[in-house]
């Protein structure tokens, strides 16, 4: 890789991969990731928010070259992206990686143009496998707290960059001028209108079209120089620290696509573990949620802040369903009573049950004492800090570690004082997990999400057009994005 400047080797290293320099586990986990979006979309086209998207985003179409998954309405490029990369970010149901959540924007970006351009399989996985490597790096070298994915628009920007890059065919050159025009407004995403609303739906949708005309006007002559990612003046420094540009480093020999995990439920990683907890008790003991008279939740000193920094925002029966996602109280109270926990825990009118709120006012979460310094230890934007003082190695991370803080342990109290408690190391889909337990979460959560909009049949060959998306042809292509629509 060149070190002429790290713009001008991500263009060249980005430019030069081709298919068959990519692991298959890799290309594999690229495939899970594909399932993954298209079910959040799915799941998103039903909530409040993402109807007034989809609404919206009709206004704007100006063409038909793309289809809004899953109405399966056509649109233009730039709007079906934005429909798109919205709805797959709505419940915070979407995946991620070391670094950032990169699917609503590597996995559409490269659905939408391929269809227009009438791309085979291997190039779809091409072009997402780049965008998720890039865009994963360039979250790693601006993070600094456990909730550093508000920060990722710029992440997106240049991951929809990097995919339309390879589709177009643009030379190195022109993919280094694509990412000194991404890179040039990338913008720092705002915690205030991330934790408590519907802004936070909008990380990918704003930025990931942008980058797509980033790589179009790279197309037409446009030309950018400098070095906007790496220099003393340019993102990494800016954002995070000049070291961070070393992550970098590793493209090419580390595929942080392989640390992908997969929202199992629509709230945030940090929540997911005690929801966990609640689900396995149910199917062991079919708790009755009105008779339970209290609930301890012990979780890491991350979950434990990212849900007193939702406190903020909520108002008991008229929360706003996105400040919601960060809540422990509320999802453990209302995933007792409901018995699941799914989309539709968050719609408006589930959230308005005194019920639920009044269990939850039980809810207690605490922090494991004696774990609680190994866990601040080794969460990842601490590794990431210590690194950069002698270096940023993205190698060195101890992906483990870092999802130590996602740990949970439930205990149900009941009004006989029977009581319940369980214990989960990580959520479900986690990265750090066994391969065939993130498919299953996949599949699970595609059928799940798409059980409302397709047919059985339709819905199993979407599936498996999927997980053998290095064979498909243009033609194959559009015909997975039609067994992805309503048919309803």
């Amino acid at each position: 890789m060149s070190d002429l400047n790290v713009s001008g080797a991500v263009a060249e290293w980005a430019h030069g991969l081709g298919y068959s320099d990519v692991p298959p586990r890799v290309v594999e986990e690229a495939k899970n990731q594909i399932l993954s979006v298209i079910a959040g979309m799915h799941a998103g086209h039903f909530s409040e928010a993402g109807r007034m998207i989809s609404r919206t985003v009709k206004e704007w179409s100006g063409g038909k070259d793309c289809t809004l998954i899953p109405s399966g309405e056509k649109s233009s490029l730039h709007s079906a992206i934005f429909g798109n990369s919205a709805l797959a970010m709505t419940l915070l149901y979407d995946d991620y990686m070391l670094g950032a959540h990169t699917g609503a924007s590597s996995v559409v970006v490269a659905l939408c143009l391929a269809e227009k351009l009438g791309s085979s399989g291997k190039q779809i996985l091409l072009a997402q496998i780049v965008a998720n490597e890039v865009a994963s790096r360039l979250g790693l070298s601006s993070m600094s707290d456990d909730l550093s994915e508000y920060r990722t628009p710029a992440s997106h920007r240049l991951g929809a960059a990097l995919a339309a890059a390879k589709l177009l065919e643009l030379d190195q050159q022109q993919t280094y001028s694509a990412i000194g025009l991404a890179m040039q407004e990338a913008g720092v995403g705002v915690r205030a209108g991330f934790v408590g609303s519907d802004a936070k739906m909008l990380g990918a949708a704003l930025a990931a079209p942008a980058g797509v005309q980033a790589a179009e006007l790279a197309a037409g002559g446009l030309v950018a120089q400098g070095d906007p990612i790496g220099a003393e003046d340019g993102y990494c420094a800016t954002v995070g620290s000049i070291s961070g540009a070393d992550a970098f480093r590793t493209l090419g020999e580390l595929w942080l696509t392989e640390t992908t995990s997969y929202a199992a439920y629509p709230c945030s990683s940090y929540v997911a573990g005690a929801i966990d907890c609640v689900m396995a008790l149910q199917r062991q003991h079919n708790i009755d949620g009105r008779k339970v008279t209290s609930v301890e939740v012990t979780v890491g000193p991350a979950a434990r802040d990212v849900d007193a920094m939702a406190q903020s925002f909520l108002a008991g029966p008229d929360s706003h369903p996105g400040a919601l996602t960060f809540s422990i109280g509320y999802n453990v109270a209302v995933a007792l009573i409901d018995k699941e926990f799914s989309p539709r825990q968050l719609s408006r009118d589930r959230v308005r049950d005194e019920a639920v709120w009044e269990l939850a006012k039980r809810v207690e979460v605490k922090v494991e004492p004696a774990s609680e310094s190994d866990l601040r230890t080794g969460s990842l934007p601490n590794q990431v800090a210590r690194g950069s003082h002698g270096g940023f190695d993205v190698g060195r991370i101890d992906l483990r570690a870092a999802r130590a803080g996602l740990a949970a342990k439930v205990r149900v109290v009941l009004k006989n004082d029977r009581s319940f408690e369980i214990q989960r190391d990580t959520p479900s889909g986690m990265g750090s997990g066994p391969f065939d337990d993130r498919v299953k979460t996949v599949e699970d959560k595609f059928r799940r999400e798409t059980r409302y909009s397709l047919r059985k049949e339709r819905m199993e060959k979407a599936i498996d057009l999927i997980h053998h998306l290095e064979r498909a042809t243009p033609a194959n292509v559009k015909e997975i994005v039609r067994c992805s629509c309503s048919e309803r």
